[in-house]
């Protein structure tokens, strides 16, 4: 028994994967967090707050001219529309968990 025109009445529209350039932002972001150790932290927020993303990328657009004193607007834009994004969340979050790159020790003298 087919359904017709109800198929794909109340299906969401899957989001697009993040770019490479906004996986490098999001990289470089979680970067930050985690070497503050604020990586738990994040991670615990974001999930927590899941529901409430789209929500709070509207309050950014509200916010706009406010963090644009502080922020260039493309910067703004950008974490607004990664915010929407539940696979640039997902990505992000993936990010925060993972662990930081092994440094190069090689060149480092160690002290007597």
């Amino acid at each position: 028994m087919a359904m017709g025109i109800w198929d794909n009445a109340f299906k969401i529209p899957e989001p697009p994967e993040p770019t490479p350039e906004e996986k490098k932002l999001l990289d470089a972001l979680a970067q930050k967090v985690r070497e503050r150790g604020m990586g738990d932290v994040a991670v615990f927020a974001l999930e927590g707050t899941r529901p409430m993303h789209g929500l709070g990328a509207q309050g950014v657009t509200f916010l706009e001219p406010l963090l644009a004193m502080a922020f260039r607007k493309e910067e703004v834009e950008k974490y607004r529309t990664l915010l929407e994004n539940r696979k640039a969340v997902d990505y992000f979050v993936e990010r925060l968990g993972a662990e930081p790159p092994e440094k190069d020790d090689t060149n480092v003298k160690e002290r007597p």
